[in-house]
């Protein structure tokens, strides 16, 4: 592959639609992936934060949960928010976490 083939690769993946996720006891909900910019800017902020009150999966959580066009339902920066999500059964959390690449087979 060469630059202006990774390139165009790249354009297209950029803009990324949300996917929807089952979760038991809560029904269908969206989740965006996080974008590198966005990984970076947090992750400073969210270090500190981590610090003080260990919150780490649930502003995980905040970040990705949306609606369908990728509008975050949940704030990371809002404790209301971030309490409210840590306060979830890990079972249901880690289903919006977990990567649904990592569940496909290799080599497809």
């Amino acid at each position: 592959m060469n630059r202006e083939q990774l390139i165009a690769a790249m354009q297209s993946t950029a803009d990324e639609k949300p996917r929807p996720v089952e979760v038991p006891g809560w029904g269908k909900v969206f989740v965006r992936s996080l974008t590198v910019a966005e990984a970076d800017a947090g992750d400073e902020q969210q270090m500190e934060q981590d610090k003080k009150n260990r919150r780490r999966l649930a502003r995980g959580a905040a970040r990705v949960l949306c609606d369908e066009k990728g509008n975050r339902l949940f704030d990371p920066e809002n404790d209301a928010d971030v309490d409210m999500l840590a306060k979830q059964p890990w079972k249901l959390l880690r289903n919006i976490l977990a990567d649904p690449e990592d569940s496909k087979p290799k080599g497809n």
